[in-house]
């Protein structure tokens, strides 16, 4: 979510290349990337919550039947695999609610609707406003978070994010 961390595609690219080469020498190429038991063994230190299991500030967090792996060592808040997500606990622990639960349906609209990072910033800004967790105060928290971070190759900068997700709120045509 934090530009420092947030290159979600180069990250996994990244983790996929590491555990094909450590795990799964040959065939992780064949068979595609990591279950969550395989990415879980090799973080070493991660907890798999199965879905549902996820509790953030009183929050059940869900993202269909996709399980949460705790990962302290994530460099980022969140990220997300095919088939699971990922949480950096002790980030998380340091942000507002709406932001926790932002950063959650975040990820997890990269698993309904692709890599792009401003569809995945509306779905989590829509799924908020139905499931009424994020009000307008929960977005300017949200906006506040990653207002400062800079563009990259994956985000625009924060602040045209923040424009971006205010539209999406508003809008009702469902991402």
């Amino acid at each position: 979510m934090r530009q420092r961390g947030s290159r979600v595609l180069l990250v996994l690219a990244t983790l996929l290349a590491v555990i094909g080469g450590t795990i799964l020498p040959s065939a992780a190429a064949a068979q595609g990337p990591p279950s969550v038991t395989e990415y879980a063994a090799h973080v070493g230190n991660a907890k798999i919550v199965p879905s549902g299991g996820l509790v953030l500030d009183g929050h059940r967090m869900t993202c269909g039947r996709r399980p949460t792996v705790l990962d302290s060592s994530l460099d980022d808040y969140g990220a997300a695999y095919p088939g699971f997500l990922i949480i950096n606990p002790k980030l998380i622990a340091r942000v507002p609610t709406a932001v926790k639960l932002w950063i959650y349906s975040h990820e997890c609209g990269h698993q309904f609707r692709g890599p792009s990072e401003e569809i995945a910033d509306c779905f989590a800004v829509q799924r908020g406003r139905r499931q009424r967790w994020l009000t307008t105060d929960g977005l300017d928290k949200i906006c506040n978070f990653i207002g400062p971070a800079r563009g990259s190759s994956m985000h625009y900068s924060g602040r045209e994010r923040c424009r971006l997700m205010r539209q999406c709120y508003k809008d009702k045509k469902v991402y």
